[in-house]
């Protein structure tokens, strides 16, 4: 509210009745608490998240600020159930309750290049306005592969009132962070924004860092009906790629039978912080731009008509010394140690390596449109609000693989300890051409039906259209020599999201829902490889090379969305997740092919609590806890693959994952003074299905403070692994440990206006 106050000079010589003097009253400070309705952007209907049966972690754009939350690896610090990891030099890797299979969107369009490799490299956050986690099943919302769950980057929308944002930041290991941003009105109809993001870093483990990052955007609105929207986002990072530090994959044996090193050991005598088995030219360079454009036309008080258009255009560039390998022989004496395989020695040299490197490129071309039209209506004596729509998207990938090396590089031996950078001159050249062309259809409806004042229900359905085309050529690096047969592989299905809402009572809500989801197998036929069915079974690829069903998904979820006041806000929910047709690799036959088979259930059951505590305006408390049992189920033992693993967790699952914040504000006219103490916690893990190499729990502690000098200006330090922990939660080729950073300070100078 907006208060006036008039004051008036006294008349000269006027005699003042005492009673008619006013009095000045000092009055106790008051503040009013608000809390935004957390929506559920990816439903398309103006729902609140309490209102829906599912569950949606938010990391909002008070969070990133105050956690120094720059991309998607670091909302771990405030977001429990999910990882997302560093692997292959700079690819992010996704887990959610368990499960593989995240569909990763900006501003609700789809990154595909994610779902092809099962990681993708993403970029330094630019303008970004919140990260939406959804846990689970969700293909019934955005389409095919969401078996693991959604994150969805949602972008600043420009603003009528002006306002400039800056950031400069300093840290550890040089680094350098520059942020701003700025939006307003060009004129009474259109808005804009433009938001720029660079970081330059030495890096954690010399895996220096480039990020230049921009993000533009307008709105349009010619008249009350009509409102258009256009936004584009460009990036070009360059990282110095880090293959992590080699363990032992055998029980390591001395020339008196001694054990030394127990499989998944590291050397001794590695600094983690320093040692570095990168080769001089290993690096990771992305560039991209994508663009979103939005109209919004109100048909009518009730209806909307929705059009969303996006593009992207993505190259990238990938060298690094990915795999390691110890020198061996089977002459006694020829080294120091020894391991046995089976019942032979094989002696290992324990302090030097070879490395192979790994080379490919890729260009990316996507489109996609979403059209729909929502609104509400009456029907049997309850109100529905409805959405029917029809996605589609392009994507077309050109990779440049099959790598041809030569030069001196490929064959030094390299100390473990004392590694050499730049061994000597390598050449790369590509042996094949793959061409990857992928279109997707799909018709879909959504209802939040009121059924009493109290119930309602939500029902989603989408009906699924994929079909892949794949090309593999031989090539003399990039030219092409023998042009490949194609492969078709299609792929329909339904999926489907239903579930139940009541209030219990204002603000306290229980839920219920049941979900699926489908994600296409891309296998494609190869006579080096003997394929496997659901049943144990050796079978053939058809005639256009389509060897696998799809994967299938089914999640069972209950829950309870609770609010007290501005006391308290909780979210709990319980799962249990099937995933099957799962593709398994099984060795080699007794010709040397390789052996894969679709013969593998997966299973996650957990429950899950999200909290905040808001007991005065000086204190606030944030904490979340997930328990994920997510394991190997039941599979078809074959000749290949005994049924081993059941029971094994999956990799990259550990059963506990925590955070918690504890924020204390002092409060004054001009100065505010914020210390926040906070941890994130994951118990053990495995890198492998057998369960052999082993992640140690980790425990680290975070702490940020800030001191706000005027309206303008706050100065913010923030410290991450205050205890300097050393651990890890991704390897590469399962054996190749990563070690996240060690502790690091940011200090930073923070303007608005």
């Amino acid at each position: 509210m907006a208060g006036a106050v008039q004051a008036q000079q006294a008349v000269p010589n006027e005699t003042v009745d005492p009673s008619d003097v006013d009095t000045t009253l000092y009055l106790d400070e008051q503040v009013v608490v608000g809390h935004r309705m957390k929506r559920l952007s990816l439903f398309r209907l103006p729902v609140t998240l309490s209102e829906t049966p599912l569950t949606m972690a938010i990391v909002d754009s008070k969070a990133l600020r105050d956690l120094n939350i720059t991309d998607l690896l670091q909302i771990n610090k405030t977001t429990a159930g999910i990882r997302i990891m560093n692997n292959y030099g700079g690819f992010h890797m996704f887990r959610a309750r368990g499960m593989d299979g995240l569909v990763l969107l900006s501003n609700g369009i789809r990154d595909e290049r994610a779902e092809i490799y099962s990681c993708a490299p993403t970029s330094s956050f630019v303008g970004v306005d919140r990260v939406e986690v959804i846990k689970g099943p969700s293909s019934a919302l955005i389409g095919h592969s969401a078996i693991g769950g959604i994150i969805n980057v949602l972008y600043s929308q420009p603003s009528a009132r002006t306002s400039v944002d800056a950031r400069i930041a300093v840290g550890s290991w040089n680094t350098y962070t520059a942020q701003v941003g700025a939006t307003g009105a060009l004129s009474p109809t259109v808005n804009f924004r433009l938001d720029y993001t660079g970081i330059q870093s030495d890096g954690w483990r010399d895996n220096t860092r480039r990020s230049n990052n921009v993000y533009a955007a307008l709105d349009f609105r010619p008249n009350d009906r009509n409102k258009f929207s256009f936004s584009a986002l460009a990036y070009d990072n360059r990282v110095h790629t880090d293959p992590g530090i080699p363990r032992f994959q055998n029980d390591i044996f001395d020339e008196n039978g001694n054990k030394v090193y127990s499989k998944g050991d590291i050397p001794t005598g590695i600094d983690l912080a320093k040692t570095s088995l990168t080769y001089v030219n290993d690096h990771l360079n992305d560039k991209h731009i994508s663009s979103t454009n939005i109209w919004e036309h109100n048909l009518s008080e009730n209806w909307l008509l929705r059009d969303v258009l996006g593009f992207s255009y993505n190259t990238l560039s990938y060298l690094q010394s990915e795999e390691f390998s110890h020198l061996t022989s089977k002459t006694p004496g020829r080294y120091k140690h020894y391991y046995m395989n089976g019942d032979e020695k094989v002696y290992i040299s324990v302090d030097s390596i070879l490395r192979e490197p790994f080379h490919f490129d890729y260009d990316n071309y996507y489109a996609g449109n979403q059209l729909s039209v929502q609104g509400q209506f009456e029907a049997l004596g309850m109100r529905h609000l409805a959405s029917f729509g029809y996605d589609f998207s392009y994507m077309s990938l050109k990779r440049w693989q099959g790598q041809v090396f030569s030069g001196p590089a490929i064959s030094t031996v390299m100390s473990i300890r004392n590694p050499i950078s730049n061994p000597g001159y390598l050449d790369e050249k590509f042996s094949q051409i793959v061409d990857f062309i992928e279109y997707y259809h799909s018709l879909a409806a959504f209802d939040q039906i009121n059924v009493t004042d109290r119930l309602a229900a939500m029902l989603a359905l989408r009906y699924n259209m994929f079909r892949r085309n794949i090309t593999t050529s031989k090539s003399d690096n990039r030219v092409v020599t023998e042009k490949g047969e194609p492969a078709i592989l299609i792929d329909n299905a339904s999926t489907f999201k239903v579930g139940l809402v009541y209030e219990l009572t204002p603000g306290n809500r229980i839920y219920a829902s049941v979900s699926n989801s489908f994600r296409p197998v891309r296998t494609v036929g190869d006579n080096n490889y003997v394929y496997l069915d659901n049943k144990g079974r050796t079978i053939t690829p058809n005639s256009t090379g389509k060897v696998y069903a799809p994967e299938r998904g089914m999640q069972y979820e209950a829950g309870i969305h609770s609010r007290f006041g501005s006391l308290l806000a909780l979210e709990l929910a319980g799962f249990h997740i099937e995933k099957s047709n799962i593709v398994q690799k099984f060795g080699k036959n007794a010709d040397g092919k390789s052996v894969i088979g679709q013969v593998g259930t997966v299973h996650s059951d957990g429950f899950e609590i999200d909290a905040t505590l808001t007991p005065s305006p000086y204190i606030d408390l944030r904490a979340g806890y997930t328990l994920t049992l997510a394991k190997v189920g039941e599979y078809s033992s074959t000749e290949f693959a005994k049924a081993a693993f059941k029971g094994n967790y999956l990799p990259y699952s550990p059963v506990h994952t925590a955070f918690g914040w504890l924020f204390l504000n002092n409060n004054s006219e001009r100065h505010l003074f914020r210390l926040g103490l906070g941890f994130d916690y994951a118990s053990e893990s495995y890198a492998d299905l057998a369960n052999e190499m082993r992640f140690d729990p980790a425990f680290v502690a975070n702490a940020m403070v800030s001191y706000r000098y005027n309206k303008f200006w706050t100065l913010q330090l923030n410290a991450d692994n205050l205890f300097d922990k050393r651990y890890a939660k991704a390897a590469e080729n399962t054996i190749q440990w990563l070690p996240e950073p060690g502790r690091n300070i940011t200090v930073s100078a923070i303007f608005h206006m």
